[in-house]
């Protein structure tokens, strides 16, 4: 037995931290102070591996914009007109039912994701390219992919078809960009769309891209909802005034046939029923022209269903990897993890 060995005998004979079942605080102290070089060299093992985490992690910076979403007000007219129709016990029908508009599926979905994809955009490090190229998803000359490939041979599989290996590039390309591009609503109401690229002008190009492309998605929506809103009418009015002409035919032929009918209470209730009947089509027939030429003249306005409050912004500095939180619980986490570490090691040679 060395000299250090009888050294650190004597040292654990001397520190018992555990000592009639319970455990000796200060005996322990003086154990981690005596050892604390050994507790600074675990720490900093954890300090270098949040060092080399930064090296390897990809910097990305961050660009957001928030909007203010609008909806176009029901028309009163038309829910009126139902409301009298439905009371008198007539059935014109419903407008075709207005589509939402789920901005936040929208972003998420492979429409918008594959635009992104295909879209050529302006970088500092490709100049102008897509992002499946930027991101080297469809570069077939790493090691990786020469591996499977030469798996695949050994193993006789066959090959891949183009459109097969386009479609893998794409979805690995969507899994990324999900990742990356976040719209989420504030607690305030407000949509918010977030985006992270490894470029400034890249994440705020993207941004903008997305933001417009959710304009033009709302606008879409809308004027479809109107043009159905007006197909429904055009259809309605034309049915109404066919249901119209009979109910004056019918009018006109009864008092055509029934010249003298105040001695007959039986024809004067038919009669007040079926001008009544005339005049509910009438009234109906006036709202639904009032409602078409409403739409007509809303379909031509200004259907925007956003209005941008603030715009993408260009990031200055990084947002990801934070690199000083790094570091900060890489040694915050090596030193507690340090403690419990060498006195197991400590134990563990006794």
């Amino acid at each position: 037995m060395n000299k250090q060995q009888k050294r650190e005998k004597q040292e654990k004979q001397k520190y018992q931290i555990i000592h009639n079942d319970e455990i000796d605080l200060r005996a322990l102290w003086m154990v981690l102070w005596t050892n604390k070089l050994s507790l600074v060299k675990i720490t900093s093992g954890f300090f270098v591996l949040g060092i080399v985490s930064l090296f390897f992690s990809t910097t990305l910076y961050y660009s957001n914009a928030t909007v203010i979403q609008t909806e176009a007000e029901a028309s009163s007219s038309m829910t009126s007109m139902l409301s009298l129709a439905s009371s008198v016990g007539m059935d014109i029908g419903e407008p075709a039912a207005s589509p939402t508009v789920d901005v936040l599926d929208f972003v998420a979905s492979r429409r918008m994701l594959n635009t992104l994809l295909e879209k050529t955009w302006e970088t500092k490090r490709l100049g102008e390219t897509d992002l499946i190229t930027y991101w080297e998803i469809n570069d077939t000359s790493g090691v990786f992919n020469i591996l499977i490939k030469g798996v695949s041979s050994l193993l006789g599989l066959e090959p891949k078809t183009e459109e097969e290996i386009k479609m893998r590039w794409f979805e690995a390309g969507r899994r990324m960009l999900s990742d990356r591009i976040v719209a989420r609503h504030t607690d305030t109401g407000l949509l918010m769309v977030e985006v992270w690229m490894e470029e400034s002008k890249l994440a705020q190009s993207i941004t903008t891209y997305v933001i417009e492309a959710i304009e033009e998605y709302t606008n879409e929506v809308k004027a479809n909802r109107w043009r159905k809103n007006i197909d429904f009418l055009v259809q309605r009015l034309a049915e109404l005034g066919i249901e119209l002409s009979q109910a004056e035919s019918d009018l006109t032929g009864f008092q055509k046939e029934n010249r003298r009918i105040s001695d007959s209470p039986e024809l004067m209730v038919e009669m007040v029923n079926l001008r009544r009947k005339v005049e509910i089509k009438t009234a109906l027939y006036l709202t639904l022209q009032n409602e078409y030429e409403f739409a007509r003249i809303e379909e031509t306005k200004d259907i925007t269903g956003i209005i941008i409050l603030d715009p993408a912004n260009y990031p200055v500095e990084p947002d990801k990897p934070q690199k000083l939180v790094i570091l900060i619980v890489s040694i915050v986490l090596g030193f507690i993890i340090s403690i419990p570490g060498y006195l197991i090691f400590r134990a563990a040679k006794k």
